[in-house]
């Protein structure tokens, strides 16, 4: 018979040691660090990546300097793009919302706009992640 827990492989037979119930490792924070998230306008970033930074925020499992960064052809700005997180999150998000965690997510979103083409953009990108590094402290 197969190694199994309730009918379900083992993590050590799956491989994947994040599934093993007998792991009583506390979660840790990350490091001060930035997420750039390409084609930001897209479904799949909407419905799941928006809210999973969220659901991350709200557990307490990113730092609070943590930077999102979209970059998408819309012609959005900071604020746009802030809503569409914020709007994506209340109607995606697995954790409840809680304005003061939006509040201090929203500090450190960033909108570029651009084409995967544009030498100009990833210029724009570039300056946009060196400017979060210097003032929210992710380098």
């Amino acid at each position: 018979m197969p190694d199994t827990l309730n009918g379900r492989r083992s993590a050590a037979r799956s491989g994947n040691p994040l599934r093993d119930p007998r792991d009583r490792r506390l979660n840790r924070i990350a490091g001060p660090s930035s997420l750039v998230l390409f084609g930001v306008t897209g479904d799949l970033a909407r419905k799941k990546l928006m809210p999973a930074v969220y659901d991350l925020a709200n557990r307490g499992l990113l730092p609070p300097s943590f930077a999102l960064v979209g970059f998408g052809r819309r012609d959005w700005d900071n604020e746009d793009f802030a809503a569409e997180v914020k709007d994506a999150v209340k109607s995606y998000a697995r954790t409840p919302f809680d304005e003061a965690v939006w509040n201090q997510l929203s500090e450190g979103i960033r909108f570029v706009q651009g084409a995967f083409d544009d030498d100009s953009a990833f210029e724009r990108l570039g300056e946009t992640i060196k400017e979060l590094d210097e003032n929210r402290g992710t380098r």
